[in-house]
């Protein structure tokens, strides 16, 4: 294992820059419910909740989801790098939305964290695992094409012309996203991590991240993390199929709260014995080829490695050689099971729907009608504003007699004569804005 240099005398800043559905969310309720512990071994998780990272990594690449915006993201990566320039540790970032930035974004971060030795982090699975993920993240965002659609597109020369591909390989190429993050950056502070296979130890990634960034690992409680996990088959063709239906008639942020963050992130993904999404065995080879590509660029790069470039390496999930039946093909439709999931949905929805009437009937004055709502709020900021003006004239009177006060006993105090001036400034402030309406 290797342990992150301590970089002298300047902190150090690791950017953990993807992949995605590469235990990244596991990652990062690791260090979100230990952030108290960090500080103590002044270590820095930025931040005033959870979704900081996101938004910071949406703000650096002036972008959004597609057809949609928000204004919250603004601003959100300067005030990260601010709350890092002021910890005098190490500082720890962490979000797979940072992957695809390009080059002129990654030159303005790494030119904000001058003030600090920069480490680029980023989590690596193999391709038979990632590419079942990442369709079905796809679907979950809103995205309509089909697995076999997705796969051919990666597979193309010309992926470039495939927005699915872009997305893909933005996100998930080891080689070509560390190549723009790493590009000015010593190898030796870029750090790849390999994800364990299946049935290593839970917290095997876990001890891998901490090599990579100098923490300790047994210094943290990993009991408060939750899995991000995949849809299944069925769950999945459901929700394409659902997406095909609704196409652009609901907006993104409507679809992100009922679709993708309760129906299928709670609803769908807590279905029993979901039936796992495989690479078929026909792009297998390919995916190989591809993996051997990955690990010979990485190699030829002289990056720092926690854990087995061999694990990069696609291996058969199922099938007569683990003595299991073959996985289904992903595009074969399995019209029960459809049927069976659409049930459930129909009804966590319909649960939603009454839970979120309830919630607006018991607010005050939810009964009324709108215009009359209107009135309650026109009648509520007038008295707010009388009562804001009538405490502003009160406090100069007191300003002045605590003047003349201090003035009479404290001759000195006659050099707080402008910083009275400046308060009863500030008080005066309201009318004048007031009076230029």
């Amino acid at each position: 294992m290797h342990a992150a240099p301590a970089g002298g005398t300047r902190p150090s800043v690791f950017l953990h820059v993807g992949a995605a559905k590469s235990g990244t969310t596991f990652l990062q309720q690791v260090l979100w419910h230990n952030r108290d512990r960090l500080r103590e071994r002044g270590v820095l998780y930025p931040g005033r909740d959870q979704a900081a990272h996101v938004r910071a990594a949406f703000d650096l690449r002036r972008t959004f989801f597609r057809e949609a915006s928000d204004p919250a993201t603004r601003g959100a990566w300067h005030d990260l790098v601010a709350e890092a320039r002021d910890w005098p540790g190490n500082v720890i970032i962490s979000q797979e939305l940072f992957a695809p930035a390009r080059s002129r974004w990654i030159r303005q971060a790494m030119a904000d964290l001058g003030f600090a030795d920069v480490h680029v982090v980023f989590t690596a699975r193999d391709l038979g695992r990632q590419i079942p993920a990442h369709w079905q993240e796809d679907v979950k965002n809103r995205f309509t094409t089909s697995f076999t659609e997705f796969v051919t597109s990666l597979r193309r020369r010309e992926w470039h012309a495939y927005e699915s591909a872009r997305l893909f390989w933005g996100l998930q190429d080891p080689v070509a996203v560390l190549g723009r993050w790493g590009e000015n950056v010593p190898p030796e502070r870029v750090h790849v991590v390999t994800l364990p296979r299946p049935g290593a130890p839970r917290d095997l990634l876990w001890r891998r991240f901490c090599a990579a960034t100098g923490l300790v690992p047994d210094d943290y409680d990993l009991s408060r993390t939750f899995a991000n996990p995949s849809l299944g088959l069925s769950e999945t063709q459901f929700l394409l199929r659902l997406n095909e239906t609704l196409g652009d008639r609901v907006g993104w942020h409507a679809y992100n709260e009922d679709v993708k963050l309760f129906l299928a992130q709670q609803v769908l993904t807590g279905r029993p014995h979901p039936v796992r999404i495989e690479l078929p065995g026909e792009h297998v080879p390919w995916a190989t080829e591809r993996a051997v590509e990955t690990v010979e660029g990485l190699r030829a790069a002289g990056y720092d490695v926690v854990g087995d470039l061999y694990e990069l390496m696609p291996a058969a999930a199922s099938g007569p050689a683990l003595g299991t039946a073959p996985a289904p093909p992903p595009d074969e439709s399995r019209w029960a099971e459809i049927a069976d999931v659409g049930v459930d949905a129909v009804a966590a929805l319909l649960r939603r729907v009454r839970e979120n009437r309830e919630r607006s009937e018991a607010v005050p004055g939810a009964g009324l009608p709108v215009h009359d709502q209107i009135d309650m709020l026109r009648e509520g900021s007038a008295a707010l504003l009388e009562t804001t003006d009538r405490l502003l004239q009160d406090a100069a009177p007191f300003v002045e007699r605590a003047k003349r006060t201090a003035r009479e006993r404290y001759p000195a105090t006659l050099r707080l004569r402008g910083a009275y001036r400046r308060i009863q400034g500030g008080t005066q402030r309201p009318d004048a804005e007031t009076r230029t309406r």
